[in-house]
């Protein structure tokens, strides 16, 4: 199941993966997620919500931004469903817009479902990706526990910071 409104992106979805879509985050529930074969004690709920408000690059209204703000249909979704896995991305403003209480939100959300959780900036450039595009990966795990750390750090990786894949042009 994927849930995206803009038309464009769905017909991308559409093209690309045979599922169900969704077209508001609003509207769509916990059942719609199970009658599409969503199984929770296995399932990896993953969201990309909108940044325009957490950008640094914008007007840092935050979560009082409406598409930014749509981080609440997330958080009722992982109470609704509570899955196994959670994995979240957005820009990295999200750690300070409103002096880090939005990201404290997130993460205040994510606790409150019984999720441990461990996040990490992430540079696409290091996955193959040929631009600079820094986000901020979230992943939680129910029950707590080290595991969001073991998906997120490689232990002879954890001191300092990887490497860049080519140098400066």
């Amino acid at each position: 199941l994927s849930c995206e409104k803009d038309r464009a992106a769905r017909g991308v979805l559409a093209d690309r993966f045979d599922h169900i879509l969704h077209d508001d985050v609003e509207t769509l529930t916990a059942d719609d997620c199970i009658r599409a074969g969503f199984v929770p004690d296995r399932g990896i709920l993953t969201a990309g919500w909108p940044c325009q408000g957490n950008s640094v690059a914008g007007r840092r209204q935050g979560m009082a931004d409406a598409r930014s703000g749509l981080w609440v249909h997330v958080a009722r979704l992982l109470a609704e469903l509570r899955p196994r896995w959670f994995i979240g991305e957005n820009v990295p403003g999200l750690l300070s817009v409103n002096d880090g209480w939005d990201f404290a939100t997130v993460l205040d959300d994510l606790a409150g479902v019984g999720m441990g959780v461990a996040w990490r900036v992430l540079d696409a450039q290091h996955f193959g990706v040929p631009q600079r595009r820094r986000r901020v990966v979230i992943v939680g795990h129910l029950g707590g526990g080290s595991a969001p750390v073991e998906v997120l750090f490689e232990p002879e990786g954890v001191p300092g910071d990887s490497a860049a894949l080519r140098t400066a042009g």
